[in-house]
């Protein structure tokens, strides 16, 4: 797999599910960043598609055999988007901070614990069994991004050495309002007035997708420059090859009864349909979930070039969530083989990690 850098020539607009049209009242759209796989493979494809003779409306024959057409994406292969950061040992890529790692600063510095099933309990959902662990008075979920040496770490069951990097030393958010004029008076017209979210990234911190099936289109897009998003803004766009790639990492699994306790660690969001609950199995994955430590639902969507109308809704699990399951101790060469889980897994979505616990 290859993987592209995205570098942002000035800053960009990417919209969540909040409505935007004439008329309705609308503050500060935009804030989903890292951007939905959809909006990223669409923008490559265009433009390839571009670089191929495509100018507007449906592709050609010939272009739907390189690219594929709609959710059809023929031979292509996508995984991502993620961050990076430029490093003194090369392209760093960071991963969401699992939602199991809590923590807290102290005197001593930042103390971080994660958390385990518990003891089984009784509550709404009957008798589960909720994450939990030792000596975790006043600590929270860790919010920001931590290195792939990190995520070992965790994967492994071990508290992660250093600290975990908070977004705003990544990006930070842009404030801009924008109207129009009629041609005519020049003054502001009505129910067109809008506010907008724009993310501008920090120097050396750019958007990474790996991308398998176009080598032989890979000189189009190495050094080239991009639509990326709403309004137009640009991109360019480079070939690196990151540090830390955890695609291929696997901690040692050991079966105890009969039994293997594992953890999936979502480092895309994933689409389910139907979350499961406990005792119930993950679509995909093998053995049955025993816990979980899962954030509300990330709505996301896109955008139909072609009709020129926003794509439906759907609620996915964001990266981050962490599955504890287990499964039969036959079904270990199942585990260890899992990369991915649910819909849209060729887009680059529900890409997992799996850990122990």
């Amino acid at each position: 797999m290859r993987y592209l850098i995205l570098t942002p020539i000035d800053s960009w607009f990417f919209r969540d599910g909040r409505p935007f049209h004439k008329g309705e009242a609308t503050s500060d759209v935009g804030g989903l960043f890292p951007p939905s796989a959809f909006t990223v493979v669409g923008a490559i494809r265009a433009h390839l598609a571009r670089s191929m003779g495509w100018h507007e409306g449906s592709w050609s024959d010939e272009i739907c055999r390189v690219l594929g057409d709609g959710y059809d994406l023929g031979g292509l292969r996508f995984r991502g988007p993620m961050l990076c950061r430029e490093s003194d040992r090369g392209l760093e890529m960071l991963f969401p901070a699992p939602l199991n790692l809590f923590g807290k600063k102290s005197d001593r510095g930042y103390e971080m614990r994660l958390l385990r099933p518990g003891a089984e309990i009784e509550c709404d959902l009957g008798r589960v069994r909720l994450p939990a662990a030792e000596n975790i008075d006043g600590m929270k979920p860790i919010s920001g991004y931590i290195t792939g040496g990190q995520l070992k770490q965790v994967l492994r069951g071990e508290v992660p050495d250093g600290r975990v990097i908070p977004a705003d030393e990544l990006w930070s958010s842009e404030y801009a309002v924008g109207l129009a004029r009629e041609s005519e008076t020049r003054t502001a017209k009505e129910a067109h007035l809008y506010s907008i979210n724009r993310v501008r990234l920090e120097r050396g911190v750019h958007l990474l997708m790996g991308v398998e099936g176009i080598d032989d289109l890979l000189r189009e897009l190495a050094g080239a420059v991009m639509p990326l998003g709403g309004e137009g803004r640009m991109a360019s766009v480079d070939i690196a090859s990151p540090v830390d790639d955890i695609s291929g990492f696997r901690p040692e699994l050991r079966a105890a009864s009969g039994r293997i306790r594992f953890t999936l660690v979502h480092i895309t969001p994933a689409f389910l349909g139907r979350w499961p609950g406990p005792g119930e199995g993950i679509p995909g994955a093998p053995g049955r979930v025993v816990s979980a430590c899962i954030e509300r639902a990330r709505r996301i969507g896109g955008w139909d070039s072609v009709s020129r109308r926003p794509v439906e809704l759907k609620p996915f699990i964001p990266p981050g969530s962490v599955w504890f399951c287990e499964a039969d101790e036959g079904e270990l060469n199942d585990i260890m083989s899992m990369s991915r889980v649910g819909d849209y897994t060729e887009f680059g979505f529900g890409e997992v990690a799996v850990g122990v616990w």
